[in-house]
């Protein structure tokens, strides 16, 4: 009777840890996120619809673009109290070297357009991450009025420093 009981315990673990293989294989998004197979890369892998949908929203937004370099840009901040300055480089993302170009003939109608709307902002405006980011944004659509049509894809600070 014992020799039965053995068999049927190996039997069992058998057929449990050979389930247990074939899901963490097989289908390793239905187990939980601590004992998922890493890829190679160190990620978990896990093919669940939000991890697609982001996959495919960041390959969007990271086409290949060229930065077009714009120089120095010091203006004085609005506000009262004490004159306060921003010091700033600003990189522009277009899709290629033709645009890039055309960037730079059409240079002064851009630093126009830039400089009037960064002399309007305030320091308080460009404290935290979120007045910069929105900067950026307002930035773009500026320099989009100033040229008129979308050309720039990314507004990138590569410099800021406000004093």
């Amino acid at each position: 009777m014992s020799k039965k009981i053995i068999i049927i315990a190996a039997a069992l673990v058998a057929v449990l840890g050979g389930g247990g293989g074939a899901v963490y294989f097989l289908k390793p998004d239905l187990l939980p996120e601590a004992i998922r197979p890493k890829s190679a890369e160190g990620e978990t892998h896990s093919k669940t619809e939000s991890s697609k949908t982001e996959s495919k929203e960041a390959s969007k937004k990271h086409e290949p673009e060229v930065g077009a370099d714009l120089d120095v840009f010091v203006v004085n901040l609005a506000g009262s109290g004490t004159q306060r300055y921003l010091r700033t480089v600003l990189s522009l993302g277009v899709k290629d070297e033709h645009e890039k170009e055309k960037i730079k003939e059409l240079s002064a109608p851009i630093r126009h357009a830039i400089i009037m709307y960064l002399t309007e902002r305030a320091p308080e405006e460009l404290a935290d991450p979120a007045g910069k980011n929105k900067l950026r944004e307002e930035l773009q659509e500026k320099i989009t009025d100033a040229i008129g049509h979308k050309m720039v894809s990314n507004v990138y600070f590569k410099e800021f420093l406000v004093q």
